[in-house]
């Protein structure tokens, strides 16, 4: 399941406002070669609350953990994500934003790998064990400071 679906399974968003907003990805995506997340689009926009982000985001982690196709590094990463998220903010403590961008990064990092899995380049295990290697840094600092 997408992100926008959680969002629409939870009464978030409506279908339309998750067109317009997946047309305001791929808009940017030809134009500048970025893609917002949907859930950042809706935030940017007012059309959820952080509180909803939130929900919607351990919600689809939830999901990501069940699903026995995803690789086990990224169901681990889903599972740490879900304990960073729930905790409160407070002083030592990573905020919102933070834990967002972290996560995010984790998630970029493991779309790499995937692509790199597919590939036929000579040292694809050595990048692979790098990008390993990056994504349990993070996962360890929310851990420590989620």
């Amino acid at each position: 399941m997408k992100f926008g679906e959680v969002l629409l399974t939870l009464g978030f968003i409506t279908e339309n406002k998750l067109d317009i907003a997946l047309r305001e990805q791929e808009y940017t995506l030809t134009s500048i070669g970025f893609s917002e997340p949907v859930g950042l689009i809706f935030l940017r926009n007012g059309i959820i609350t952080e509180d909803q982000h939130t929900r919607a985001v351990i919600e689809y982690f939830k999901q990501v953990i069940t699903d026995l196709e995803k690789p086990d590094y990224v169901r681990k990463s889903a599972a740490i994500a879900i304990k960073a998220l729930e905790n409160e903010s407070g002083p030592g403590k990573l905020s919102h934003d933070s834990k967002i961008a972290l996560l995010n990064k984790i998630e970029q990092t493991e779309e790499r790998i995937a692509q790199l899995e597919k590939s036929t380049l000579p040292q694809k295990d050595l990048i692979i064990s790098t990008q390993i290697k990056t994504i349990e840094m993070i996962k360890g600092d929310l851990e420590t400071l989620g």
